[in-house]
């Protein structure tokens, strides 16, 4: 395949709704389910995040799935292919496995019976036949797709994949809605499917999908994905027609984790600010990008790379940004967030995942006007 017949957003959307597909799989069999989740321990967990952090055998699937459908397409992007997830997952015996896509779907069947033992080669062979798929996510929409320059070095360019955000959620499907319309607290809409290009020179994020798989009910354990992607290259903006139209809604609203810190809430709350809570830093941060929200305001560091990549780049094709909440504050003026180390980074830390932690918070806005009063009201935080 040239360079003229590839286009990177065309792969990574259909990358996404393969993603979405194992997703749904997955989750199908309660009794798979059940069987397939892990917590994760020492430097795997996110520990500034919760008290239990899990990883499912569909995040681990999933991961290693993009990563071999882009490696197979642009080979020179592949070295720079990272995900939150580490790619073992241990048996019922407590066998670590390695998972991998194999050249074919036998290869790939082989591997998951490792984890799921003989009797359920069934499901094994459904993962496999799936991650194996040739998919075309909704083919008219790729019709409409711009063409990316044809002077980009691939090799520049690093991914950041958050296979299933909101795991939590995505394990317990337990629904609760908050007093705003379109906006969920818990439950499987808030799960999400991230991935973000980066410039590996400048840390500046590219380009970004995001996937809900489970946006669309058409009936009990049946639905289907809403897609959202967005490019900002220096010579390239678009994004997908689901974000011509910015909703409106009554006033100014922000969204927040529930844990925020209460400081926080009263002065957003004094800014005249209505206020949801909702999980998933992915879905948080797509209620930004669809205008539904103003700005969701993260004063923790429990959000990481893999979570921002994706809704940054997405933001940036809007002329939004997300950025780091206390270095924005300190400074007074908006600081983006990078996908590099530099010198916001902490690093003395021997922990894998230091570098890679937002430290700092997130400030993520489309409207980049309500940032001034935002800054000032927040400098004592």
């Amino acid at each position: 395949m040239t360079d003229c017949e590839r286009n990177l957003l065309h792969s990574l959307i259909n990358a996404a709704e393969k993603a979405a597909n194992i997703a749904r799989l997955c989750r199908s069999n309660e009794q798979l389910l059940s069987l397939l989740v892990q917590e994760k321990t020492g430097k795997e967990a996110n520990a500034a995040r919760f008290e239990h952090d899990f990883k499912t055998l569909a995040d681990v699937l999933i991961q290693e799935t993009i990563k071999h459908d882009v490696g197979v397409e642009f080979p020179e992007m592949l070295e720079n292919i990272q995900g939150e997830e580490s790619p073992s997952f241990a048996n019922a015996t407590g066998k670590a496995v390695k998972i991998y896509v194999g050249a074919t779907e036998e290869e790939t069947t082989e591997c998951l019976l490792q984890v799921l033992q003989s009797e359920y080669e069934d499901a094994a062979k459904a993962l496999a036949l799936e991650v194996h798929r040739v998919v075309e996510f909704h083919k008219e929409l790729h019709e409409d797709l711009p063409q990316l320059p044809p002077e980009i070095d691939y090799k520049q360019f690093g991914v950041w994949i958050d296979p299933i955000d909101a795991t939590a959620e995505y394990i317990s499907g337990d629904t609760m809605f908050t007093n705003f319309p379109g906006i969920t607290s818990t439950g499987l809409d808030c799960v999400t499917v991230l991935i973000g290009v980066y410039d590996c020179v400048t840390g500046i994020p590219v380009l970004g999908i995001i996937s809900q798989p489970f946006r669309n009910k058409i009936e009990d354990n049946i639905y289907t994905s809403s897609l959202y992607w967005g490019v900002a290259l220096p010579d390239l903006r678009a994004y997908s027609k689901n974000l011509n139209t910015c909703p409106t809604h009554e006033g100014i609203m922000c969204i927040f984790s529930s844990s925020e810190q209460a400081d926080l809430l009263q002065k957003m709350s004094d800014l005249g600010y209505a206020f949801a809570f909702s999980a998933g830093a992915g879905h948080k941060a797509l209620k930004v990008i669809t205008g539904e929200v103003d700005v969701y305001v993260l004063s923790k560091g429990s959000t990481y790379k893999w979570d921002t990549c994706a809704p940054q780049a997405i933001l940036r094709s809007l002329n939004g940004d997300i950025f780091t909440f206390s270095s924005s504050i300190a400074k007074g003026k908006p600081i983006p967030l990078t996908y590099i180390p530099n010198e916001d980074s902490s690093l003395d830390d021997d922990h894998d995942n230091n570098w890679k932690c937002n430290s700092k918070g997130i400030i993520a806005i489309r409207n980049l006007d309500l940032m001034h009063d935002i800054l000032k009201k927040l400098e004592n935080v």
